[in-house]
């Protein structure tokens, strides 16, 4: 593995400066033949390298762990670093429904040139001087909250480009904290891009700031655009995942795999209990957190299978569609998920 830095990469698009930080696989300097699929990322110097707040992703050690293991295949990352204060600018899109004019902070939107710096200026440099595999079903976008907003409507306007878009805790409304109140921040695309594989997640502990309800909402209108549940939309939320580098850090082995590896067959699901909030409603006592692991290191959240109450424990809740139970807080359920031919049992409330 080898980390490489361009200092002051010059963008004339956008007329700024920024870092480039680049990772080069364990085989690229031992076999001057082969050609890679490209990783290109948001927030740079942040995905290898302590920054914001003094973590990282530590990229890098998850693809060499990846790699070693046999998991997915050698890969080049690309990581352009923000720009500080000018992040929101270049990471917002004037598009119909991205109102910014009621965001949270006075943004400028320079998305689409931003688009174009990535596409006409930094991608050209980087098939220039490393040995790329150069189409879009070998070239992916990756990010998270603000990057992650920017990496959707990059890979629903230019799927021509990029191929596979991972699309971590994004930024989709502004939830003004004070009234609750939404302001939608992301466009909603006709007809079906065709993107290779997308991967989109969020946390249960991210606050207003990224809300469960309008991820999962999102989700739900790429599945209605055509997308295949799981093998090509993929989507996984963790209940006890912050919005942090150290949080984006624990689960980006995934889209790696969901990207470059090969699932293989579905292995195991299970359910875990998990706590509700206010909105999941006023009878909401908790919840179960479907998940399902595939051979080949893969874990999602379904897309599909379903919930029933498979027996009662005491004074009986019941369990919704979405997992979630309802009742009064002394109420217990014995609760089954099956997927595809596999079920999975717990009990609300947990264990201690």
């Amino acid at each position: 593995m080898t980390l490489l830095r361009i200092d002051k990469y010059r963008s004339e698009l956008l007329d700024n400066e920024r870092d480039i930080y680049i990772y080069l696989p364990p085989s690229y300097g031992l076999n001057v033949d082969r050609r890679y699929p490209v990783l290109y990322l948001h927030d740079g110097q942040n995905v290898f390298h302590p920054a914001y707040n003094g973590q990282s992703w530590n990229l890098h050690r998850v693809a060499d762990r990846l790699i070693a293991e046999g998991r997915i295949e050698e890969i080049v990352m690309v990581g352009a670093a923000n720009m500080e204060m000018a992040r929101a600018d270049e990471y917002t899109h004037a598009l119909d429904g991205v109102d910014y004019a009621r965001d949270k902070m006075d943004i400028t939107p320079k998305g689409e040139l931003y688009e174009r710096f990535l596409i006409e200026e930094l991608k050209p440099y980087i098939d220039a001087v490393l040995r790329t595999k150069t189409g879009p079903a070998h070239t992916g976008l990756l990010g998270s909250s603000r990057g992650g907003q920017v990496t959707y409507h990059i890979g629903m306007r230019r799927p021509d480009v990029y191929g596979m878009i991972g699309i971590m805790s994004p930024y989709l409304y502004y939830v003004n904290p004070e009234n609750l109140s939404e302001t939608r921040v992301y466009a909603r695309f006709a007809g079906r891009p065709p993107l290779h594989k997308i991967w989109i997640d969020t946390g249960g502990r991210e606050g207003t700031l990224i809300l469960e309800k309008h991820v999962q909402g999102l989700v739900d209108e790429l599945l209605e655009a055509g997308y295949e549940p799981n093998r090509q939309l993929a989507y996984y939320f963790d209940p006890e995942a912050a919005h942090t580098e150290a949080d984006w850090e624990a689960r980006v082995a995934l889209p790696l795999l969901h990207f470059f590896g090969q699932p293989g067959e579905l292995a195991d699901v299970s359910i875990t209990p998990a706590s509700a909030t206010a909105l999941h409603g006023a009878d909401a006592i908790g919840r179960f957190v479907p998940a399902a692991s595939y051979a080949g290191g893969l874990r999602l959240t379904p897309l599909g299978g379903g919930f029933a109450a498979s027996g009662p424990v005491g004074r009986v809740a019941r369990v919704d569609a979405g997992g979630i139970v309802r009742g009064d807080e002394a109420d217990s359920v014995q609760a089954a998920y099956s997927f595809e031919g596999l079920t999975a049992h717990a009990v609300w409330p947990p264990a201690d």
